[in-house]
């Protein structure tokens, strides 16, 4: 009893550790992992980490017949298990047949079911042999073969201990694979009902893997014997199930055979669209055979679409991945596909060549697919070199092949060539008579895709999309409904909680909201003018010292070599503009009528002044302008005009004294000691200027201006006396400050500077 107990514990254990149930095996190797995940997408790289894990390791103990022995711990990277060599040679296998070694394929295989039988692994010499049927029918194709071999597999479920703990995943694979050749086969009803067979398993692995490859595999079922629209029901449940589940390898698989589907509907903007999805996945890795089929697909479908150009750059880039892979078939292909480009872009030159080549190669290979398309690429030459005799006979070659091949679409095109070909020769006779053919052909052909139109494909998608999405959210929503009831008191307990607490929030807020209301109304009377609206002199005593200190500290770190360019940009030009009518507007106009046109002029200023350039409303009649001078040599002419348009454009109807008195200096004020004259000190200087601005605009009765300006260098001590007027005036003598003017007698200007 205590033996029969233990056989049953092993046999579970083997099953649990060693079992592929599902379609994707989780390894405890990270090794044979990521071998696994490559096999198809790069098999060259699963091939040598396969191959690496069997040369690095040493196979256990033969002896030792505990389940450590034969389950897969990877625990110790110096040794192997049988079960983690069986999947390592599997992978090999694998890898092998996909680089078209398809003996190798095999001789690893018998590999490893010498193990299997050594430690006798029963489950896994039935799974070997599951994939052997597999590899043979892809090489051969022989049905009868495949079918009769699985029948004796069968059979042999019955020498096995404790069948039942492994027959649903044997009678899974076992139907797949059934069902996979009866698809191959055409045998349409059979596959659907094995196919139907293997759903059950699905269902109740609750594995998205599994059920993703499931879809995938029915989808390429359906496709493949025409049924678009059953087709598309599975793959977009495939597709949307990936996406959810992160599956980036089977998604970029099903991007591949939706393209595919649309393709062959001729929706060729959905089928670029998930070509290029997949495309996208399959070259983040270098020399992956899936790549080169997809970008000679897209350029089928830029060609479909007459974008000749972008179908060139991608056959192109499929041949370079092409000679890589070494595969005959696609190399013909893409040189046929070039050839029919350059044709069509009338190059025939190229396209010759390529066709030649195309030809050099069908020598010694038999596709007979690609010998028709050849033939009618060949007259399709001949056509565009009226040369009528070459044209019959190679449409008659091609028409010979796809008849014998029931290619319809190449039956269609020949025809179409022998109605150019007898037409060029004048046969008019022959030549209705292909057209006749052709035109029942397209008839034909246009019966079979008006079954299903374009547009309802497209509407079918639309719905299968919606109802996937709906059912996903009836799960969702049975779910929260049940967790709804198991925290029903403690979601109301958080509700009450959370309802007082908003409660709170918003009077909270209501009452921050009042005060920064009050807040902005202080701050708007406390540092703009009353009257005009633009900034005060309380704004400016704030803001200004701060600016200048900071000016003043780049242009420090400049002069001691901390910065390696001059801040140009931080230079400023003061400018204080003395406007008489703001003087006098009151006593003209009155107190009313005054209010409204200081408001007015304040609104009209604003608008002018633009930034980085400020103005402040330094007195009644003063306005101080401060704007960036990122060149010294900047003249205040130009500036003094600016300021004079400003003034002659306010309210022109009006009758107002347009005259202006401006005095300017910029900053820093001395080039070479920037912080000798400070803010206060600034400004006393551009109210001397101003002053004597207004003295020789009253003398002169017309708009002044008087600009001081320090030499290059001036030292900081001709300022540094303590009284800013009279060192200026002392350095206006000694020619340190420069004084520019409109009014161009220097000496009198002078003399005005001395008097102030």
């Amino acid at each position: 009893m205590l033996k029969v107990r233990w056989q049953h514990i092993i046999a579970t254990l083997l099953l649990i550790v060693s079992s592929p149930l599902l379609a994707s095996t989780i390894y405890s190797s990270v090794v044979l992992n990521e071998a696994n995940s490559l096999v198809e997408v790069v098999p060259k790289q699963a091939k040598l980490l396969a191959s690496n894990y069997l040369a690095q390791r040493t196979l256990s103990d033969k002896t030792e017949k505990s389940p450590s022995a034969i389950s897969r711990d990877e625990s110790d990277s110096r040794t192997r298990t049988p079960g983690g060599t069986i999947d390592a040679l599997k992978i090999l296998a694998k890898a092998e047949f996909n680089l078209g070694s398809k003996q190798s394929a095999l001789r690893h295989l018998e590999h490893a079911q010498t193990i299997a039988k050594t430690y006798k692994l029963p489950y896994l010499q039935i799974d070997l042999s599951l994939l052997e049927i597999r590899l043979k029918w892809l090489m051969d194709g022989d049905q009868a073969t495949a079918v009769e071999q699985i029948r004796q597999l069968e059979s042999n479920f019955t020498q096995i201990e404790n069948p039942q703990l492994i027959a649903r995943g044997l009678k899974y694979k076992t139907t797949m694979l059934k069902a996979d050749i009866a698809s191959a086969s055409g045998e349409l009803e059979l596959a659907n009902q094995l196919y139907s067979e293997a759903k059950p398993f699905v269902d109740n692995a609750k594995s998205s893997y599994t059920l993703i490859e499931y879809h995938t595999t029915l989808g390429k079922h359906l496709l493949r014997n025409k049924k678009y629209n059953r087709a598309l029901s599975e793959l977009l449940i495939s597709y949307w199930k990936a996406i959810e589940s992160d599956s980036a390898r089977q998604l970029a698989e099903v991007n591949q055979i939706l393209g595919q589907l649309f393709y062959e509907r001729k929706v060729l903007d959905k089928a670029n669209n998930h070509f290029s999805q997949a495309a996208d996945f399959y070259d983040n890795y270098e020399a992956s055979p899936l790549l080169a089929p997809i970008l000679k697909r897209m350029g089928d479908i830029y060609y479909r679409q007459n974008k000749y150009n972008l179908a060139l750059v991608h056959y192109f880039n499929a041949m370079d991945h092409e000679r890589m892979q070494n595969n005959i078939e696609s190399v013909i292909d893409i040189r046929i596909s070039l050839a029919a480009t350059y044709l069509q872009l009338v190059n025939y030159t190229l396209a010759e060549q390529y066709l030649d080549r195309a030809k050099e190669l069908l020598e010694f290979a038999h596709i007979p697919r690609l010998q028709s398309y050849a033939y009618l690429l060949e007259g399709g030459l001949a056509k565009h070199q009226a040369q009528p005799e070459k044209v019959i006979e190679n449409a008659t070659k091609a028409l010979e092949i796809a008849q014998k091949e029931q290619d319809l679409p190449t039956q269609k095109a020949s025809y179409q060539l022998l109605y150019f070909g007898y037409e060029l020769s004048g046969n008019y006779k022959l030549a209705l008579e292909y057209l006749e053919y052709y035109n029942s052909l397209a008839t034909i052909e246009q019966q079979e895709l008006d079954l299903i139109s374009e547009d309802a494909f497209r509407q079918q998608k639309d719905f299968v999309e919606q109802t996937l999405h709906l059912t996903g959210q009836k799960e969702e929503l049975d779910q929260i409904h049940n967790e709804y009831r198991k925290f029903q008191k403690i979601t109301l307990t958080l509700f009450v909680l959370c309802a007082m607490l908003f409660i709170f929030l918003l009077r909270r807020g209501h009452i921050i909201n009042l005060q920064k209301n009050e807040l902005d109304t202080l701050n708007e009377n406390l540092f703009t003018h009353s009257r005009s609206g633009l900034r005060n002199l309380r704004m400016l005593n704030a803001k200004l010292p701060a600016s200048l200190e900071e000016s003043s500290h780049k242009f420090e770190k400049w002069h001691v070599g901390e910065l390696i360019h001059e801040p140009l940009n931080d230079r400023l030009r003061f400018v204080m503009i003395d406007i008489p009518f703001l003087r006098n507007m009151y006593l003209q106009h009155g107190y009313q009528e005054g209010l409204k046109l200081e408001r007015a002029f304040g609104e009209y200023m604003k608008q002018k002044v633009e930034h980085p350039a400020r103005i402040y409303h330094f007195s009644d009649a003063n306005l101080l302008y401060i704007e960036p001078n990122n060149e010294r040599s900047t003249d205040p002419e130009l500036l003094f005009s600016k300021v004079q348009q400003w003034i002659s454009e306010f309210e022109p109807e009006r009758l107002l004294n347009r005259v202006v008195r401006i005095g300017m200096a910029d900053y820093p004020f001395l080039p070479r000691a920037y912080t000798a004259v400070n803010d206060k000190e600034l400004v006393d200087l551009l109210l001397m200027s101003t002053s004597t601005a207004r003295t020789l605009s009253m003398k002169e009765h017309s708009s002044q201006w008087v600009y001081l300006k320090a030499i290059e260098n001036a030292p900081a001590a001709s300022l540094a006396t303590g009284n800013i007027r009279k060192a200026c005036k002392h350095s206006i003598n000694q020619g340190l400050i420069k004084v520019h003017s409109s009014f161009k007698n220097e000496d009198s200007i002078k003399k005005l500077l001395k008097d102030e």
